[in-house]
């Protein structure tokens, strides 16, 4: 993918986003930048944006876009085909993380979590799907986490969302792969960025109170999380991702795990996959889809 084409990106205000937009803006993508709230919440941060892109002479554009509401992403893709004319790299980085005992987890921060991780995304691709469709080409990135592949208790309702996610990519890399568009997933591990600082609690803490030894889970994690690393690497690997030849990406990109648990998961569930794809008969179907490009 040549360094001219035009990558969207959401959740840019702080960041894996950010550092993302800014990433790939100076290596000569046209980068338009989404994040809620342009003229109040984030107005600072739209500021800050566009005045490296003047300074340093990118293409690098923030742009309202909220991925929890239709009218505000069918604007922000009809305002970039009519300003660029195609979307060839949409990046979905915008999420929500929540932690603490699921019994506590109310069903309103369920919806919350899932609305922004799960439905937000699909709302993204579906916008802008069918301008990828109608060029023959395309890529969708997903910011996943690697407690989609493996489970952390007292980050369970995160985890699911994303879980959630890492099955709807999945799918959509068979489907798409015929249409020339790859689907594609990374896996981030511990970063200090502002999804986890801004992380909501359960809201219900009598029943947290309830719970016995379970409640010193998210202090055993948080002590044993390792050195935290730099957000950068994702960034990084995105960058690596839209670089590589079309149909030779990864599904899966695990960047900053602790140990190899994620990879193991992933290797093990690549062989069940391919074993139950032709179980039911998809193989010719899907025979242009490899689920990771072993030479890569």
């Amino acid at each position: 993918m040549s360094a001219d084409h035009v990558v969207l990106i959401t959740g840019c205000s702080t960041g894996f986003g950010r550092l993302t937009a800014e990433t790939l803006a100076r290596n000569k993508y046209r980068v338009f930048a989404g994040m809620r709230s342009l003229r109040d919440r984030n107005a600072s941060n739209a500021r800050e944006l566009e005045s490296l892109a003047t300074r340093e002479s990118l293409s690098l554009r923030p742009i309202e876009l909220d991925v929890n509401d239709d009218v505000s992403v069918d604007r922000a893709i009809g305002e970039i085909i009519q300003d660029a004319g195609q979307i060839d790299v949409l990046v979905n980085n915008a999420g929500l993380s929540i932690r603490g005992l699921s019994e506590a987890v109310t069903v309103e921060q369920m919806q919350r979590v899932f609305e922004t991780n799960v439905f937000g995304v699909q709302r993204m691709n579906r916008a802008v799907l069918p301008h990828m469709r109608k060029c023959g080409s395309g890529l969708l990135i997903h910011i996943s986490s690697q407690a989609g592949r493996v489970v952390l208790p007292c980050f369970g309702v995160y985890g699911a969302s994303k879980f959630a996610l890492e099955g709807l990519v999945e799918s959509y890399r068979y489907e798409l792969a015929g249409e020339g568009i790859d689907c594609v997933s990374v896996q981030p591990g511990a970063y200090a960025t502002a999804i986890v600082q801004n992380a909501d609690n359960a809201a219900d803490q009598d029943r947290s109170a309830a719970y016995g030894p379970a409640n010193q889970i998210p202090q055993t994690l948080l002590a044993n999380l390792g050195k935290r690393r730099d957000p950068q690497e994702i960034a990084d690997a995105i960058l690596k991702l839209i670089q590589m030849p079309a149909g030779k990406r990864p599904l899966r990109t695990e960047v900053g795990s602790p140990g190899d648990f994620v990879a193991r998961t992933n290797a093990f569930t690549d062989r069940v996959q391919e074993e139950t794809v032709k179980f039911f008969g998809l193989s010719a179907l899907t025979a242009f889809c490899p689920h990771a490009d072993k030479d890569s």
